[in-house]
């Protein structure tokens, strides 16, 4: 039997997660959040990661590594690159050894939304799946690959940014410096935008109530995210696409639009082939994926079947 931690660094909540193996099942056997506090920079952050790590192993002794979920890029040493939604002077900072030297357990670092993947690959919405592709949409729209329960991070780490596909070569500018990637046609804002309301979730409860402006604008998303998808289906052909996020909690609005589209575009494939599925792991998707990893760094194996 082993336990393994899990943190997931957002803009206002750390999340966390104690997962444990018997066997080859998983199941989540703590869960807790506190608030990030990011407005008192990097330092401060870190220092609450870190306590939150030897709080956590005082709880449960037996802890046998930890992984740190992170909203953007890192280098492998643990120093940050680019935390574009949290305040503070992150490039260069050092995230890492501090939640190391915390509680001297073996300790890794993945960007959020390929821990998001994880989590719900091997404990949530493709449990037992072999290939799968997550699409995590929010402020940012994040993604990740997992194939035989590996999350597939590339030569330099940061494979699996399925919105930075660039879908509209006349399209808008991205927060990653190309014009038309899917992320700015997709995530929140415009949604919010193209429905004529200050938030996406303002849009989705018109769209509940038959908005036509609203229900058009989760059309025209999903035409662009179908678009995305369908060009992984072409590479990939995965058993299941998830997608998750805050907009994905607009249900069957967006999933059906999107399910829709790619029938339009994916003919290579039978209609059958088209798994798209909404998460199910929730506000702790990322710390449990955050779990898997820290396991996989200490040298456990994650099985294709397991439970939650």
């Amino acid at each position: 039997m082993s336990k393994f931690l899990g943190l997931d660094l957002g803009g206002t909540n750390i999340k966390v997660a104690v997962i444990e193996k018997t066997s080859n099942t998983w199941k989540v056997i703590n869960e807790d959040d506190v608030p990030t506090q990011a407005d008192r920079g990097p330092a401060h952050v870190v220092s609450r990661l870190a306590e939150i790590a030897a709080r956590k192993q005082k709880e449960f002794s037996d802890l046998s590594g930890v992984g740190v979920a992170v909203p953007g890029l890192f280098n492998a040493d643990g120093t940050i690159g680019l935390f574009p939604n949290l305040p503070g002077d992150w490039p260069g900072f050092q995230a890492l050894e501090p939640i190391r030297s915390a509680t001297n357990l073996p300790t890794a670092i993945i960007n959020d939304a390929r821990a998001f993947t994880l989590g719900e690959a091997i404990m949530g919405a493709a449990l037992g799946k072999k290939v799968v592709a997550c699409l995590v949409i929010g402020t940012g729209v994040g993604g990740g690959i997992v194939i035989d329960g590996k999350i597939q991070l590339g030569a330099n780490g940061a494979a699996g940014e399925i919105a930075h596909q660039i879908i509209k070569f006349d399209g808008p500018l991205c927060g990653c410096g190309a014009r038309g990637c899917a992320e700015p046609l997709t995530n929140s804002a415009a949604i919010a935008t193209l429905a004529g309301t200050k938030t996406a979730e303002e849009a989705y409860k018109n769209a509940v109530a038959g908005d036509e402006k609203a229900l058009a604008a989760f059309k025209e998303v999903a035409y662009w995210i179908a678009i995305t998808l369908t060009n992984i289906m072409v590479v990939l052909v995965p058993d299941t696409i998830i997608i998750g996020g805050g907009v994905a909690q607009s249900g069957d609005i967006l999933l059906k639009e999107i399910r829709i589209a790619m029938q339009e575009r994916a003919h290579l494939y039978p209609v059958s082939d088209i798994n798209v599925v909404p998460a199910t792991l929730g506000f702790y998707a990322g710390s449990i994926g955050a779990a898997l990893y820290g396991a996989i760094t200490a040298g456990a194996q994650l099985s294709l079947i397991s439970t939650t």
